[in-house]
């Protein structure tokens, strides 16, 4: 049987459905059928483990308080203690506007009053806050907290220790950060009829977001992501290749393949997907096609964001400098 024939006979979902009323900016249920058996819970699982991994997302990296030396201090005029503080900053949901992937802001707030998330939006416009009743200290009358936070790009969880090579200020201290919008992913499979078969699949998704991101948008980004990761398969090639076809032709298929991967299918850090959106680098094929002398002469380059270009063309077996 031809490859076209299978794919044709293999019953597949042709839409991905969810219930209106229900959705909303935090919470979708998704509900996709038919799948032939075993596929449900095969995608399904790949699915949840995209979304929960590899979606990025914003949170509080470092933050430097005035008169503070380390989180067992007590800051005076104010009811919580350092560490208390730094626990409450951790739940921020925040988000950077303008594609930025990092910001300082500085806050100051005088008491008697409650210090909120929503005074980090009110210190800096480019700070989106979506929980800005969140109380992070209070104060009382004569108490005053003025603090430097940086919020930080990334993925999943990140602890402290790694997260200090984001210190840009002396006597800042990292924390723990949780860069994941995704808060909670279910999956449910049950077989299904078709026709007088009984054992195909029907696949729910629900899933749940901080707001930072919408449930659908969460969703068709994980499916991007796993598409990017299997694109490889569609074109095996042996390690050694011995055919003796021209390096010219060779490269020119290379390319031919990167045209249709767009750069927001590909797991590029926010930072250096902002560099080639801003430098009209839509695809895969535009990128490798530039040396590296063309970066380096682009607005926004550095060393870590060509360094990682690199790898991700590897990845794809291609080089920057194709032609």
């Amino acid at each position: 049987m031809a490859l076209k024939d299978i794919l044709e006979s293999t019953k597949k979902p042709h839409r991905v459905t969810f219930e209106k009323e229900a959705m909303t900016k935090e919470y979708g249920k998704f509900v996709a059928q038919p799948f032939e058996k075993g596929y449900a819970v095969t995608i399904g699982n790949a699915l949840r483990r995209a979304l929960l991994s590899s979606i990025p997302g914003y949170a509080v990296s470092t933050i430097k308080i005035e008169g503070v030396s380390n989180e067992y201090e007590n800051i005076k005029g104010v009811k919580e203690d350092t560490a208390m503080i730094i626990l409450n900053l951790k739940r921020a949901v925040v988000r950077l506007t303008d594609g930025l992937d990092t910001k300082m802001v500085h806050i100051k707030k005088e008491g008697p009053g409650t210090f909120t998330t929503g005074d980090i939006a009110a210190a800096d416009s480019s700070v989106e806050v979506f929980n800005k009743d969140h109380v992070i200290a209070t104060l009382s009358e004569g108490g005053k907290i003025v603090m430097d936070l940086q919020i930080d790009s990334g993925y999943g969880y990140v602890p402290s220790e790694m997260n200090e090579q984001l210190v840009q200020e002396i006597g800042a201290v990292a924390i723990d950060a949780m860069y994941s919008p995704i808060r909670r992913v279910k999956l449910n499979v049950e077989d299904i009829r078709v026709g007088q078969r009984t054992d195909y699949g029907k696949l729910t998704l629900e899933v749940e977001t901080n707001g930072t991101i919408s449930p659908d948008k969460a969703v068709s980004w994980a499916a991007k992501i796993l598409r990017n990761n299997l694109f490889a398969f569609l074109h095996i090639e042996e390690a050694d290749d011995e055919s003796g076809s021209e390096d010219g032709s060779q490269e020119e298929s290379a390319l031919d393949r990167l045209k249709d991967v767009h750069i927001e299918e590909v797991e590029f850090s926010i930072r250096t997907a902002n560099f080639l959106n801003n430098n009209d680098l839509k695809t895969l094929d535009r990128v490798a096609m530039k040396t590296d002398s063309d970066l380096e002469r682009m607005i926004g380059a550095n060393e870590m964001i060509i360094q990682e270009i690199k790898e991700k063309l590897a990845e794809y077996n291609a080089t920057l400098g194709m032609r």
